[in-house]
Parts: structure tokens; sequence; C-alpha cells
């Protein structure tokens, strides 16, 4: 039996549980008590209600019903929740966690991250992008393996200054254009070629 509700400004509502038949748009079927009910989705009810859902209605006497919460529902069916226009999640006076056990998605046409301080870990990532653009004023990176793959990298550099401790590097051809001075200091430089080596310049000087 509906359980009446009484507002102040004289309307009533009656609470009343069901379940969703089908959706017609906007509108839910809702089967209850050997009738049907067409009812919408309340502003508060955020979980969006589905077929064979049991739900929670408030119907007034006018015969406008709502779905207010949906009590219970198949666990192996996908929840969605729908948030009318622009939302904000707040926590004024703590921290916002969002967990997920198998997988977290993030899909927009833009994102924006803002930020004071941050702090990424992940074990192992795959980044694909378009177009990246980085602005960054000061990095401190520290890497114990680095394997990087890439079809073509143009780099253009006013001036760049590294200090490696070691570097091998295995390349298949390397062609480096220097359109002033190349300098190399060390204390030790040794080149080896299999077939062929060549310097060739309007003067060659050794020693």
């Amino acid at each position: 039996m509906p359980l009446p509700l009484h507002h102040h400004d004289s309307a009533e509502m009656f609470f009343c549980t069901g379940k969703v038949r089908q959706t017609l748009d906007a509108f839910f079927i809702i089967e209850s008590a050997q009738r049907r009910i067409r009812a919408v989705q309340a502003a508060g009810c955020l979980l969006a209600p589905q077929v064979g859902d049991t739900v929670l209605l408030a119907e007034s006497a006018e015969e406008r019903a709502y779905i207010i919460a949906v009590l219970s529902r198949d666990a192996t069916k996908a929840a969605q929740i729908n948030l009318p226009g622009d939302t904000v999640l707040a926590a004024q006076n703590g921290s916002l966690h969002l967990c997920a056990q198998k997988q977290l998605t993030l899909d927009a046409p833009e994102l924006f991250l803002h930020a004071d301080t941050g702090v990424a870990e992940i074990k192992e990532t795959q980044f694909t992008a378009d177009t990246v653009n980085l602005s960054i004023s000061r990095l401190r990176a520290v890497w114990s393996a680095v394997e990087s793959r890439a079809g073509r990298v143009v780099q253009r550099v006013s001036r760049l200054y590294r200090r490696i401790g070691m570097e091998d590097s295995q390349l298949e051809q390397l062609h480096c254009t220097v359109e002033k001075t190349c300098t190399i200091d060390a204390k030790e430089v040794r080149i080896e070629a299999e077939e062929r080596l060549r310097l060739d310049g309007e003067r060659v000087e050794l020693g």
C-alpha cells in the first residue's frame, strides 16, 4: 500500500516501489501493484534507472510520478550516473579520492588538470598524442632505463648542455650536420669502422 507524504504546500505525495519495465525517451514505465506508471527520473536520483531495476517512486495526486532512488539492480549491469548540466564534485574540508579496482577512464573533448604540486606513480603506461606542447620551467628526471622508439625526431635547440656518465648508442645510420663548429674534447677518442673511414674537408689537420 502506498505511504502518503504530506507537504506543507497542500500537495500530497505517495511512496511506492516498482520495477522498471520499459524506457521511453525521458520517461520510464514502472510496474507497481499490478498497474503501470509513467515516471521521470528525479533530479536527486543520480543513478540512471535501467529495465529490471527495483525503484522507489514518489507519486502525486496529479498523477505525476518521480523515481527518487534505485533500490536494487542486477550486479552484472553497468551503472551510469547522470548529472544535469555543469557539475562540480567538491571536498571542501578534506580529500577527494577516486578508486577503481579495474580501470579508470577519463574521456572528454578537453581535459584540464591544475595543481600546486603533483605526484604521478605509474608502473606501466602508453601515451599517444598527435601534438604535445610542453612548457617546463624546471625538470628533474631520474631514469634507470629508458626505451624510446620514434619514426622521426626533430629537435631545435638553441643551447644544450648534458652531463652523462656513460652513453651506449646502437644506431643503424647517423647523420649529423653542424653549420659552424663541432668540437669533441675527451681524454681518449676511439673511432672504428669495419669497412672505410673517410675524412673529407677543405683542410684536414691531424696532430
